[in-house]
This record gives C-alpha cells, sequence and structure tokens, in this order.
C-alpha cells in the first residue's frame, strides 16, 4: 500500500503542496501584474498526463477515487489508474506499457532510473517524513525507537548509513544485508519489510530484506537492548500483519508535516488510523513522484 492512509488521505484532500519556488517568486512580485505574470510563469504544468494510465500500490481508495483526486489537484485529465500489489509489479506495467507512469517516491525512482535509464522522474510534492508503524498501544516502543533515532541522526550514524546505501550505491552493485547482532534471553522486536521503496525499503532477489532499513535497524537494536527480527511482507497486508500481532512495527508510512495533518485530520480515513495506529518520529525524507519513459 504504497499511497498509504496518510499519503491517500492528502492527495484526496488536493492537500499535496505547489513547488516552494512559485510561492516564493509570488511573494516577491513588487505589483499584481507582475504577481499574475510570475504566477502564470511558474505554475507546475502537468498536461503531460492528459489521457494516460498511471500505476501504483493499492490504497484505501478506488481507482476511481484515486484518479478524480489526483486530477483536480493537478489541474490534469488522468485517464486511469491500475492498482498493482507491489513495486515490481508497478515497474512491469510501466515496462511493458500498460501504464504511462508510476506514481512513487524519489528514492525509489532515482534507484530505477540510475539501473534504466530510459526512465525519467517528474516531482510533485515537497519531502515528506518517512516513518514507521506500530500498533497505538505499544507506545513505549515507540519512545524507545524514537530515542534510538534521535541518537543516530545526533551521531551521524543514520547519515552514514544513508549515504552508504542509498546516495553512493553503485550501480551495478545491489544492497546488501546488513549484519544484525541477536543476544540470547532479550525481547525480541519482529519489523516487517515490503521492498517497496527501493533501496530504503528493499527485498533482495533470495527473499532477504537488505539495504538502509535494515542498517538503520541494526543500529536501533545495540541502542534500545533488543533484538530485532526482519518479516518480509506484502505491501497489502501491512495493516493486517500488525493487528494481528504478526509483527511489532513496519516499514514505511508517510509523514506529512503539522500543517498537513490539521487540514486532514477530520478525514474518516485519518481518524481510523489514529484510532489504531502510531508513528515514530520521521528517520529520513522523500519526494512523490511521477515516473515515466522518456
Amino acid at each position: 500500500m504504497k499511497i498509504n492512509v496518510w499519503m491517500s488521505a492528502l492527495i484526496a484532500a488536493g492537500m499535496f503542496a505547489a513547488p516552494a519556488a512559485l510561492s516564493a517568486q509570488t511573494q516577491a512580485a513588487k505589483t499584481p501584474k507582475q504577481a499574475a505574470a510570475v504566477k502564470t510563469a511558474a505554475k507546475p504544468d502537468y498536461s503531460f498526463l492528459n489521457g494516460k494510465t498511471g500505476t501504483t500500490n493499492a490504497s484505501i481508495f478506488s481507482e476511481e477515487q484515486l484518479t478524480a483526486a489526483m486530477n483536480k489537484q493537478l489541474g490534469s485529465q488522468i485517464k486511469n489508474f491500475v492498482y498493482t500489489d507491489s513495486m515490481a509489479s508497478g515497474l512491469a506495467m510501466l515496462k511493458s506499457e500498460r501504464a504511462d507512469f508510476l506514481l512513487t517516491g524519489n528514492i525509489a525512482a532515482d534507484y530505477i532510473i540510475q539501473r534504466n535509464p530510459e526512465f525519467k522522474s517528474v516531482v510533485f510534492s515537497g519531502n515528506n517524513g518517512v516513518a514507521m508503524v506500530l500498533r497505538g498501544a505499544d507506545v513505549k516502543l515507540r519512545n524507545s525507537l524514537n530515542s534510538a533515532i534521535r541518537k543516530l541522526k545526533s551521531s551521524g550514524d543514520s547519515a552514514e548509513m544513508y549515504k552508504k546505501w542509498i546516495t553512493d550505491l553503485p550501480v551495478g552493485q545491489e544492497p546488501a544485508m546488513p549484519k544484525t547482532e541477536k543476544t540470547a534471553y532479550k525481547e525480541t522486536v519482529y519489523v516487517g519489510v515490503s521492498g517497496d521503496m527501493p533501496p530504503l525499503d528493499y527485498v533482495a532477489a533470495d527473499g532477504k530484506p537488505a539495504g538502509y532499513n535494515i542498517a538503520l535497524l541494526a543500529g536501533i537494536s545495540k541502542i534500545i537492548g533488543r533484538n530485532i527480527e526482519v518479516v518480509s511482507i506484502d505491501s497489502s497486508s501491512r495493516f493486517a500483519a500488525l493487528q494481528a500481532k504478526k509483527i511489532d512495527v513496519f516499514f514505511w508510512q508517510r509523514l506529512p508535516d503539522k500543517s498537513e495533518q490539521e487540514k486532514v485530520k477530520n478525514m474518516p480515513a485519518v481518524q481510523a488510523f489514529h484510532k489504531n495506529f502510531i508513528t515514530t518520529a520521521p528517520y529520513c525524507e522523500f519526494k512523490t513522484v511521477f515516473l515515466l519513459r522518456k
């Protein structure tokens, strides 16, 4: 469910922000005439989506609802969305021309483009926080994870992990499985990984989760004094697995800023989310993009 509860709600509400440059340039204009000229010149044009078919992982909204919401937000005329059950399925649709664009994050898009130069990406939202999700009752565990995230950020360790496993990852090298130490008699936290935002959230060809998130978990494990066991799960089953206590945490969830949260807090989907789940503080950021053929 790449377009997760928060992201789906924000799309439906038309809440994705326009590029910051537009606002800054408009405010800098001296006269109404200048302001109108700048706004007209800087307004993003999404007409390249007109009549096109998009794909992304299934969300809480129907394909028709997502299509209508995106068209309203972008001023476009997208033909339709077709949901898939994984990033791999969506990419296969794009390669076979059964879809014209894939809605995803810039981290995954950059990773794909480096290995598939026939694609390009177009950004349409600003920075979104990436967080982990827990059951609503697991506040103590959430607080421990937040403390560990803060320590890894302040020490610079998380930045080094990002550089190693994402920024500087050679194109010919896939993310590896960082070693996670386990100690007998320590409590184990089961973490679900879907692999739908490579190489941040990544599952290797052998089915084993790898890359940045696993390196981050290894660092968190040392700080909180608990064993971490990674469980591969499908995107569409993440919330069900969490509620059934098959896992205790899952990667990853889009985390909007406070202004966005305020605007969508009364939406049923958002209220249902808060009734059952909580999130950690963001551990990194991404932008939402369209991935399409050149």
